[in-house]
């Protein structure tokens, strides 16, 4: 692990900027943020981190040992808490540009904004007429090839380069201090409420089987044509940006780290997202049902090649298999 700078500090000095910060005796560092300041109390505090971990693989003497071994802890909260601080910060309303783009690469929108408000959502018939003509918009880009094709797939910047920057000095020093499963838990919960609230956006509900099958049938025909819409989106740009955003943050740091994070962020509502199809797979069909459970079919098996490329790791699998148990 490399510090910020190339200047080092002591021990003692470590110890003080360590203990200065921490939030359950001082009123300052409860009220203050250390990464909403400048660049240079950032790395001083980075550097006193990298330096009480040297000092515990170094330390001989048991009273050293117990110090390093305090003030560690102390940073490790603290570096928890800057790092939710971050994530949420850059956690906002989601912009329908970045939904329509129709380009096929990387989409820079600066940041994929979600809603901040928890508010339930309630899909209108206006809204369908809006995601219809951004689907329109986004497919016709594509429909002179098949969707199966990774150009179909486009990842929308979710945070600036500063955020992730920051993000993966905090992850690094977490990891290194043995604290892997704290990071995973605090990214996983935020960044699964930011996937949650495009869910609400896009009005996809969570149903059980039960729920679903006791519908009407002009409910259930406008509930399956939404899905459509909102599958596509999911899986080409929601899921496959928040699996590049967890690349960009943890490639490198511990074994397959990055997946585990995507997992933690993406698994429950990936499963809601195709219990949907599940139900409807499943389901009586009756001749009037036969045609739009057919073009929920025929989008799922075109999402397919989208989904086993999202997908693709091995702690994934049972979304893929889902999916494929759908179309069988």
């Amino acid at each position: 692990m490399e510090s910020p700078e190339n200047d080092t500090v002591s021990f003692e000095s470590a110890e003080k900027i360590i203990l200065r910060w921490d939030s359950t005796v001082s009123e300052e560092a409860r009220e203050k943020m250390i990464f909403n300041g400048d660049r240079y109390e950032i790395d001083r505090y980075l550097q006193a981190v990298d330096e009480i971990q040297r000092s515990m693989e170094s330390a001989t003497i048991s009273d050293g040992q117990d110090k390093a071994s305090s003030a560690i802890q102390i940073a490790m909260a603290r570096l928890e808490d800057e790092f939710r601080s971050i994530l949420i910060a850059h956690t906002n309303a989601i912009e329908a540009d970045s939904l329509a783009d129709p380009s096929p690469s990387s989409v820079n929108s600066g940041e994929f904004q979600l809603p901040e408000d928890d508010y339930q959502y309630t899909p209108t018939a206006t809204d369908d007429d809006s995601f219809s003509k951004e689907f329109e918009h986004q497919e016709s880009s594509t429909s002179s090839g098949s969707y199966r094709s990774t150009n179909s797939i486009r990842e929308v910047e979710l945070m600036p380069s500063e955020a992730i920057y920051d993000l993966r000095s905090i992850a690094e020093r977490m990891i290194s201090a043995g604290y892997l499963r704290e990071c995973i838990q605090v990214y996983g919960s935020v960044r699964k409420s930011a996937v949650d609230s495009s869910f609400r956006k896009l009005g996809i509900e969570k149903l059980s089987i039960g729920d679903i099958q006791r519908l009407d049938w002009e409910t259930l025909e406008t509930k399956i044509r939404r899905w459509i819409k909102a599958a596509k989106l999911c899986v080409r740009i929601l899921f496959a940006s928040e699996k590049k955003l967890c690349e960009q943050i943890f490639d490198g740091l511990g074994t397959a780290t990055d997946d585990a994070c995507f997992m933690e962020t993406i698994k429950g509502p990936a499963i809601q997202l195709f219990n949907f199809a599940e139900a409807i797979s499943i389901s009586r069909r009756s001749p009037e049902k036969l045609f739009k459970i057919l073009d929920l079919h025929d989008a799922l098996s075109d999402l397919l090649p989208d989904i086993e490329i999202v997908f693709e790791s091995k702690s994934s699998e049972s979304i893929r298999v889902q999916a494929v148990e759908i179309l069988s």
